[in-house]
């Protein structure tokens, strides 16, 4: 089918099923959407409009939870004379009603006034500040110029005050998203020299969520509940000013420092931590039987945010009102359908980690898996990464779209190619970590790709933008919107019977025997991936869930948490400390590698009784199922 086909076909579908994708973007992003702002409120009552119309029964989530919106911010660059070469001075207040675009800047930074001279420090990586303490370099007092990229950008700052710097400037090369890969907005989709991407710099990898609740929910708006004082608070948080700069600015500093030049920089900057209110959209789709499907998606945006993650708001938005006309047709899924719209995810993932938190004995018991829309549409051509056990629902409903484009092939085709795909293991730095990380749920991470730009968390990341580089003709929104519905719709038929256990046993004794060959010791893996084989074998062997088998993941997870950072429970995947986002297979063991022998065999000895007591359950289950 051609995209122009397709997009006739889109476009006649009937109206009562609700307005099409580009006209729910338009009035989505019309104002920014910055959480603790009246836009980040307006936004949440669109959504809720929308999803009324649709039949779904719908409720504002509202919590009181500590953010960091800037007030005052100035940066100025000092060369060799008395006068700065660069000055920039930006003002802003969250309070106004509308509220202007958030200034280019880092949510968390410390509010300080340093200066000192600035040094290149490459990536902000730990290998490019050994280099220079390697070299003889001395960084009290300094002020690092790093360039985004090899990490999420909150390991940076975090490295650099380690090491003794005073602050740090953040830049994207030309080279990664700027002049150097073509025109720049607004003549083509390319990143300007004055522009830089707004960001957290929260330490996702440790606790996500509010920083003054780890562990348990911020309270619904209005009440008190328990937080950490600021001393508390403040000692997870950055401790030295952090700002985005555009790339005109830091190729500026670079060519005078390769000179030989000394370069000053002054950061003073106003980024208050307090508590502000955020709102949640949770609608909810009646099932016959218990149990729910969920997908979410956040519906904030460091300014208006159409790609990120407008884009999966409307997807999601057009999946509940394809439902909602199913729905209104008479048909009722096996299970229900949550939706969450999350607020305040760009600070931390707060809205889904603070909502899932209050709800978690609910999502443990009765959340068949997470779908998570982020940043979904940039174009046309499927991707997913995800929990190892889902294939066989997304290929169902993958199979029932059409790719556009691809005259009669269907997303699965044209996703999976010649082979069967592997789903990437999600890390974190979207709302799908408090589902897989701390709660043990089975998740999916979805999007169509395909077009690309350097609009990341920049004010040009909005509807022109959208319709004129990024997905032209509204078709890959259409095409999500179908393609969530449909595996909305499966997962709820499905239930706990969609996850392939045996699939999720076998792919973590490969992840477990690949990292033998990497930075396992070979007999602990061997041990330890047999165990998971014997547990595969179990599994298939019982040829269905029986009642009352264990969940996998929650079997499996640490129960007191990752070594150094107890939210995360997930000991075959978690992010990197060091990465943030990247996921790094069994980390618990990466610990004992650290620790010493004795700590590795405490270890190993836990993970296999874990999977043995696994592969017991499932074969006293399968049992008893047999002898009814």
């Amino acid at each position: 089918m051609s995209v122009a086909v397709l997009l006739l076909a889109l476009t006649a579908i009937p109206q009562e099923i609700g307005p099409p994708a580009r006209e729910l973007a338009r009035e989505l992003q019309a104002a920014p959407r910055l959480a603790g702002t009246a836009g980040s409120l307006r936004g949440a009552r669109f959504v809720r409009g929308v999803l009324e119309e649709a039949d779904w029964s719908v409720e504002l989530d509202s919590r009181d939870v500590c953010l960091a919106l800037p007030r005052r911010l100035e940066l100025a660059v000092f060369g060799a004379g008395a006068d700065p070469i660069v000055r920039r001075v930006d003002a802003f207040d969250p309070d106004a009603d509308p509220v202007a675009d958030a200034p280019k800047y880092n949510a968390w930074s410390a509010s300080a006034r340093v200066r000192g001279p600035v040094f290149h420090a490459g990536r902000g990586l730990r290998a490019d500040f050994e280099r220079l303490r390697e070299e003889g370099f001395e960084f009290d007092g300094k002020i690092a110029l790093a360039a985004y990229g090899g990490s999420y950008r909150g390991v940076k700052p975090e490295l650099a005050e380690a090491y003794g710097c005073a602050g740090v400037l953040l830049y994207s090369p030309p080279s990664s998203d700027g002049a150097s890969r073509g025109p720049v907005w607004p003549d083509g989709p390319w990143k300007p020299g004055d522009a830089a991407q707004r960001g957290s710099i929260s330490q996702l990898a440790r606790a996500p969520g509010d920083p003054t609740t780890p562990g348990w929910p911020s309270p619904a708006a209005g009440e008190t509940g328990r937080r950490l004082d600021d001393a508390e608070r403040d000692a997870r948080l950055p401790r030295i000013p952090c700002l985005p700069i555009g790339a005109d600015d830091a190729v500026l500093i670079r060519k005078r420092l390769k000179a030989g030049e000394e370069v000053e920089v002054l950061l003073d900057l106003d980024v208050p931590r307090e508590v502000r209110t955020i709102h949640s959209v949770i609608a909810r789709l009646p099932g016959a039987e218990p149990g729910y499907a969920i997908a979410g998606n956040h519906r904030d945006a460091w300014v208006r945010g159409a790609q990120d993650a407008g884009s999966g708001t409307v997807s999601l938005l057009r999946a509940a009102q394809r439902l909602g006309e199913r729905a209104r047709d008479g048909w009722k899924p096996r299970h229900g359908i949550v939706l969450g719209f999350w607020d305040a995810e760009e600070f931390g993932l707060i809205g889904s980690t603070e909502w899932a938190e209050a709800h978690a004995a609910e999502i443990s018991r009765d959340a068949i898996a997470y779908v998570n829309a982020d940043a979904t549409v940039a174009g046309t051509r499927f991707n997913a990464s995800g929990t190892p056990g889902l294939l066989g629902p997304l290929r169902a409903a993958l199979e029932r779209v059409a790719a556009p484009g691809e005259d009669g092939r269907n997303l699965w085709e044209q996703w999976s190619g010649a082979g069967t795909p592997r789903l990437g293991l999600p890390g974190s730095g979207s709302d799908y970590a408090v589902f897989l990380h701390h709660l043990g749920v089975p998740v999916l991470d979805v999007s169509f790709s395909g077009n690309s730009g350097g609009q990341y968390h920049t004010a040009f990341d909005d509807f022109e933008f959208m319709e004129r580089f990024l997905d032209p003709g509204w078709v890959g929104h259409e095409t999500a919107g179908l393609f969530l519905a449909e595996l909305l719709a499966e997962l709820a038929e499905r239930g706990l019977d969609g996850f392939d256990d045996a699939a999720a046993a076998a792919r973590a004794a490969s992840e477990t025997r690949a990292a033998g060959e990497a930075w396992l010791p070979a007999e602990p893996s061997e041990r330890i991936a047999v165990a998971f084989d014997a547990l595969e074998h179990a599994i298939r062997s019982a040829g269905r869930r029986p009642d009352g088998a264990p969940r996998f993941y929650q079997a499996l997870e640490a129960t007191e948490g990752l070594p150094g950072r107890p939210w995360y429970r997930n000991r075959l995947w978690a992010p990197g400390l060091e990465t943030g986002y990247a996921a790094e297979t069994l980390p618990t063991l990466r610990v004992a590698v650290a620790d010493g022998e004795d700590a590795l065999k405490r270890e190993v000895d836990d993970l296999v009784a874990a999977i043995d007591d696994l592969r017991s359950a499932w074969e006293d289950a399968s049992a008893g199922t047999a002898g009814k």
